[in-house]
């Protein structure tokens, strides 16, 4: 029925959960661990307005198993602030590490998009690229896809 879904609400440990789906992921330059950010969504398709995001990582580097974000990445480096619209059908999203850089979270036809705006234009957010150096950050790399014309939208910001 909605494309990419992914876990029962018993998997989710949920109330009114009934699955979720991919929204985005942050790659590191360190390693091959990746961060997930998936939307929560009840069974009737629409986004959980009280849990709609949950991230995680999957280790990737080592076995693969999926683990939860340590309090300091939540509240340092990979946690999330979120807020409903007025009306309710959509989220906006900002990443601690990316503040001023809000996320919309939205029902887009049967799937469930992250639109942010990258390189200037309107994109859904598919993927972060984040190039640490030694003990200080290099370079982020936003990419997405433009929603008109399904182009591959990049951007490459360097603090």
């Amino acid at each position: 029925m909605f494309p990419l879904l992914l876990a029962t609400a018993a998997a989710l440990g949920g109330s009114e959960v009934g699955w979720r789906q991919p929204l985005f992921v942050i790659e590191r330059s360190t390693n091959a661990n990746v961060v997930h950010y998936d939307a929560n969504l009840r069974p009737d398709g629409q986004i959980d307005p009280h849990r709609p995001i949950q991230a995680y990582w999957i280790m990737a580097a080592q076995d693969g198993r999926r683990e939860e974000l340590t309090a300091l990445e939540r509240s340092r480096a990979y946690g999330f602030s979120v807020e409903p619209e007025s009306s309710l059908q959509s989220f906006r999203m900002e990443l601690v590490a990316q503040r001023g850089r809000p996320i919309e979270v939205r029902r887009d036809g049967d799937a469930v998009r992250a639109q942010t705006t990258i390189a200037g234009r309107s994109a859904y957010l598919l993927r972060i690229y984040v190039t640490a150096g030694r003990l200080k950050l290099k370079a982020i790399d936003y990419f997405g896809i433009d929603p008109n014309t399904g182009e591959t939208v990049h951007e490459r910001v360097q603090p």
